[in-house]
């Protein structure tokens, strides 16, 4: 299956060794990466250790799911919001079999139920691929719903890679009408809060995926911005690009400071 440029691109920098699952790694397997080469070389030269923003993120979120279904897996339910062809789901489920797990995309959901029905392991009942806008929040539940997904029942929301390109007001309502207990949020921080020296960094790479996507606009995220999109969650866990660095390696190499990264994750309930 070939990907787009911008799907493909992402893949690219987490490279097989962001997933640890023999499922998620061999889905992988499957897809063509070859049109996000461009895009791909493209950023790499703005800033060369860009695959290590996007080990630190999948690290992060992916430890942040962990720890919450570690006590929380009865009757748990993951949400992803904008999964694309993204491994996230099938890593989770291999750790987290009791979990039924929800992706949402616009488009090519169908592609990739059918990629991962090819795996045979029989994920049928486990993951659940469906298309619907994320800007039409009432469609979304109804489909959650139709899908198998019991409003009642605990949920966790995850907002991976997707949060920069959707209005801060679509954001909300789709919180809204899912109403999650447990949310992951994974943003690009608002340019006062990134040192002047990197600053340049995320301007020219979102630049790019934004003149690929034919994006008007990158959405751009604070703490207090997050508390009041999110009413009613409440931030208890705060990822920096530093704090994500110097638990996956050890040490602070590319990133020293707290400014000196340009993503974060939040985790609110």
């Amino acid at each position: 299956m070939k990907l787009s440029a911008t799907s493909a691109l992402v893949l690219l920098w987490a490279r097989q060794s962001c997933y640890k699952s023999n499922k998620a790694r061999d889905y992988l397997n499957l897809l063509n990466l070859e049109e996000g080469k461009l895009l791909y070389d493209s950023c790499m030269e703005i800033c060369p250790y860009y695959d290590e923003v996007i080990k630190n993120r999948k690290y992060g979120i992916f430890k942040l799911i962990e720890g919450y279904f570690n006590d929380h897996a009865d009757n748990a339910q993951l949400v992803i919001a904008g999964a694309g062809f993204d491994a996230l789901g099938l890593e989770v489920i291999e750790h987290f079999p009791q979990v039924k797990i929800f992706e949402l995309d616009r488009e090519k959901m169908h592609v990739k139920s059918k990629l991962v029905s090819q795996l045979n392991c029989n994920l049928e009942n486990k993951i659940n691929h469906i298309e619907a806008d994320l800007l039409e929040p009432d469609l979304v539940k109804d489909k959650l719903i139709d899908h198998g997904w019991n409003p009642e029942q605990p949920t966790l929301l995850v907002f991976e890679g997707i949060s920069y390109y959707l209005p801060v007001e679509g954001i909300k309502k789709l919180c809204e009408n899912i109403k999650p207990n447990r949310l992951i949020f994974e943003y690009l921080k608002e340019d006062e809060l990134v040192s002047p020296e990197k600053l340049s960094i995320p301007s020219d790479i979102f630049g790019l995926i934004a003149k690929e996507c034919e994006l008007p606009k990158i959405g751009k995220f604070s703490y207090d911005l997050l508390e009041k999109v999110f009413t009613g969650l409440f931030i208890d866990v705060q990822l920096s690009m530093r704090t994500l660095e110097q638990q996956r390696t050890g040490i602070n190499k590319f990133f020293p400071t707290e400014s000196s990264g340009w993503i974060e994750i939040c985790q609110l309930g």
